[in-house]
C-alpha cells in the first residue's frame, strides 16, 4: 500500500500535533506518524506559561481550553536545597498540565479537523532521496515535504553530527498530594549541578522531577530518590519515568534535504535557564506548516524560528554563567527575600519573552524604575 501526502510530520506531541492542526487548517494534505499509541505519557513538569497559553488558544480556536489544565498556581518558590529563599507572587496563574492528557487533547483536536494519524507505527527507514517513508506495517508513504518532530532523539539525527552529550536528561515522578503539599510551583537548586529539581502542583498528585545536562554515569534516579526521601516522602511509592531533553543546542539542519525540517525537541528548541520546551514546540510547529505554502518552505522556515534559535543560544551562554561557582551562589543569596523582583523577572522572562538573555541589565533598569 502507498500514499502520497504534502507533508509527512513524524511524531504526534505538541510540535508535531500543532504543526498538523495547522496544516490541516490551510488545506495542506498532511499525515502524522507516532510510534506510540495515544494517550501516552512525556517527561515534562507540564507547565504553561502566558505565551504558550495564548498559542493553545490559537490551536483550539473555538474550544474551551480551560479542561485541559489540571491546576493553576500563582506562586513561585526558590529552595537552596531545603532552606527556602523566596516565595514570589506571579501577576497572572500559571497553568499547569499532565502531558499524558494534554497530548492526546492535541491529538484528538487535529483529528477532529480530519487529520490523518498513524499511531504504533515503526518507521523502518527513510529514503530521502525518493521522498518515501517504509513503516513496519507494510504502508510506504511518499512526500513532498518532510517534518521531524521525533524528540530529542530523533531519528533523523543519524545523517547529523549530534550526541547525546549535547543533551539534558530528565527524570520525574508523580507524588499523591497529600505526601507532598503545595500549591506553589517550586524549584530548588543546589541537589545536581547545572540544573534543579521541580516540584509543582498536578491537581490529586505533585509533579516532582529533575533536569540536567546529559553525563555517563551520573545517577539521575537517585538524586530523585534521595530529595524525596529528603523530603519525607517513600521514595519506592513512585514510578519514575526518564528521557532525553534538549539542552541549549540547535540542531543544525543544512545537512538535511532542502525538503526536510526539523521543529520541537528534534530541532533542539527548549529554554536552556527554565527548561521550557512547549511554546517552542508549537511555535515551531506552526512555523513548519506555514512555511510549506511558500516557494521555499525550509528557507521560510529556517527565517521563521531565528527568534528561538537565538533566545536558545543565548540562553546557553547565559546558562554557562548563570551556573559558573561565583555568580550561581551570588544568584541564590540575591533571591533571599526578593520576592518582587523573582515575580518581575518571572513574568518577563518566563511568562512572556519581554527580555531576552542578551537583555538582563536593561531589565535590572527597568526593574528598579518599576519600584
Amino acid at each position: 500500500m502507498s500514499v502520497k501526502y504534502d507533508t509527512v510530520v513524524i511524531g504526534a506531541g505538541p510540535a508535531g500535533s500543532s504543526c498538523g492542526i495547522a496544516l490541516q487548517r490551510r488545506g495542506v494534505k498532511n499525515c502524522v506518524i507516532d510510534k506510540a499509541v495515544f494517550p501516552r505519557h512525556k517527561t515534562c513538569a507540564g507547565m504553561v506559561t502566558g505565551k504558550t497559553y495564548k498559542l493553545i488558544n490559537r490551536l483550539f480556536g473555538e474550544h474551551d481550553t480551560d479542561c485541559l489544565f489540571c491546576d493553576t498556581t500563582s506562586v513561585i518558590r526558590l529552595f537552596q536545597r531545603r532552606e527556602e529563599l523566596v516565595s514570589a507572587p506571579l501577576s497572572a496563574p500559571v497553568r499547569l498540565v499532565k502531558r499524558k492528557d494534554f497530548d492526546n487533547a492535541l491529538v484528538s483536536r487535529y483529528r477532529e479537523l480530519g487529520g490523518t494519524l498513524f499511531e504504533g507505527e515503526k518507521i523502518l527507514r527513510i529514503d530521502y532521496a525518493a521522498n518515501k517513508i517504509k513503516l513496519k506495517s507494510g504502508k510506504t508513504i511518499s512526500y513532498s515535504n518532510l517534518i521531524f518532530a521525533d524528540g530529542a532523539l530523533s531519528i533523523a539525527h543519524k545523517r547529523l553530527d549530534f550526541k547525546k552529550e549535547k543533551l539534558a536528561f530528565g527524570i520525574e515522578a508523580y507524588v499523591p498530594r497529600e505526601l507532598f503539599p503545595t500549591d506553589s510551583a517550586d524549584i530548588y537548586f543546589k541537589y545536581i549541578d547545572n540544573g534543579y529539581v521541580w516540584v509543582f502542583p498536578h491537581g490529586d498528585t505533585v509533579c516532582a522531577g529533575l533536569g540536567a545536562p546529559y553525563r555517563k554515569g551520573v545517577d539521575y534516579k537517585g538524586v530523585l530518590v534521595g530529595f524525596l526521601r529528603e523530603s519525607g516522602v517513600d521514595p519506592d511509592s513512585a514510578k519514575y519515568i526518564g528521557a532525553f531533553l534538549p539542552y541549549g543546542n540547535p540542531v543544525p539542519q543544512n545537512k538535511l534535504p532542502d525538503n526536510v525540517m526539523l521543529i520541537g525537541d528534534a530541532a533542539g528548541f527548549a529554554d536552556p535557564i527554565t527548561g521550557e520546551g512547549l511554546y517552542m514546540a508549537l511555535r515551531s510547529g506552526i512555523c513548519a506548516a506555514e512555511s510549506v505554502l511558500t516557494k521555499r518552505p525550509k528557507e521560510s522556515y529556517l527565517n521563521s524560528v531565528k527568534p528561538l534559535r537565538r533566545a536558545v543560544t543565548d540562553g546557553k551562554r547565559a546558562q554557562s554563567l548563570f551556573y559558573s561557582r561565583a555568580l550561581f551562589q551570588g544568584f541564590l543569596n540575591k533571591a533571599r527575600g526578593r520576592e518582587k523582583f523573582v515575580g518581575f523577572f518571572f513574568d518577563n522572562v518566563v511568562e512572556e519573552y519581554n527580555y531576552g538573555y542578551r537583555q538582563m541589565a536593561k531589565l535590572a533598569k527597568d526593574y528598579k524604575k518599576s519600584k
